[in-house]
């Protein structure tokens, strides 16, 4: 009996203690930007991650992806409809009618939720469709703002939302 407790003790301190400490170590000397969060600053302050989804709904904005949970920090989930449930051609419709724009059919990223309702990023789709309610918001060209977005994205196909914004916020308007 005594054995099986000192092996339990150990093991507890071996995974409860060490291999996070040490974890935590190597992330720190490794990559200490991802460590500490991506935290973004500007001004000296801090004001969002770039990890995580923050919601924007100005016009002035980009938008990010639908959440089910609405970017609440205490609540990652996704909405877990499946493609047969009806409800997600329905939410789908929805958000297609809501946020359509010249026409245009939405990218998928900007009708489904993302898995954990943090996704930071949208495809470049998804940014050049909201291109002209921005560029009208802020009294910029279309192609100003399509720019700034292919600058942004660079050789991805994917566009950080809140690196996206702050470029836009450094741009003239």
């Amino acid at each position: 009996m005594k054995q099986a407790i000192r092996v339990t003790v150990f093991v507890a301190a071996l995974c409860g203690i060490v291999f996070p400490a040490l974890l935590t170590l190597f992330g720190q000397l490794l990559v200490p930007d991802k460590a500490e969060g991506s935290l973004v600053q500007e001004n000296g302050k801090f004001i969002g991650s770039e990890l995580i989804a923050q919601p924007f709904t100005s016009k002035q904005y980009f938008h990010g992806r639908p959440s089910a949970v609405d970017q609440l920090a205490g609540a990652s989930a996704g909405d877990n409809l499946a493609a047969s449930n009806p409800k997600l051609g329905t939410k789908m419709a929805e958000l297609q009618k809501q946020n359509q724009v010249d026409g245009a059919s939405l990218p998928d990223d900007a009708l489904v939720t993302s898995g954990s309702g943090f996704d930071p990023h949208i495809s470049v789709d998804y940014a050049l469709v909201q291109a002209k309610r921005i560029a009208t918001a802020r009294d910029l060209s279309r192609e100003e703002v399509r720019k700034l977005i292919t600058k942004e994205a660079g050789t991805h196909d994917y566009v950080n939302v809140l690196r996206l914004n702050l470029a836009l916020d450094r741009s003239k308007s």
